[in-house]
């Protein structure tokens, strides 16, 4: 198997991230929102709570594990994010969290390992 471009592989995971959340009962109502903070890879909701997806692929791990490159500052721009989501959509009092979907592809047999991480800022 070849290796993906950063593109690609950006691409592939949110789509393996969409299928499997669906899967999981997630109703997905947003991809790559953005703002002047940044971007929310997905946007969820899981009854009445929503939840904001960060969304990182990995083909090696030269640099780490996907998961590893969420960082605190990097949940602060989704946090931002995600209280401009409500603002532009007139929500107030709603229950959310942000979670990881850890994608990790190998490209020696092109198996894929996922990884949901809840509730990061807690």
């Amino acid at each position: 198997m070849k290796a993906l471009t950063r593109k690609e592989l950006a691409k592939l995971g949110e789509k393996i991230a969409r299928d499997y959340l669906s899967e999981k009962g997630i109703e997905i109502i947003a991809n790559n929102f953005r703002t002047g903070f940044g971007e929310i890879d997905l946007i969820g909701k899981s009854g009445e709570r929503y939840i904001f997806f960060e969304v990182k692929a990995r083909q090696s791990d030269r640099f780490g594990y996907p998961e590893e490159a969420v960082n605190s500052t990097k949940l602060k721009h989704i946090e931002k994010v995600a209280w401009d989501f409500f603002e532009l959509n007139n929500i107030d009092e709603v229950d959310w969290q942000i979670d990881v979907i850890a994608v990790f592809r190998n490209i020696h047999d092109n198996r894929i390992e996922i990884k949901w991480i809840e509730n990061v800022l807690d």
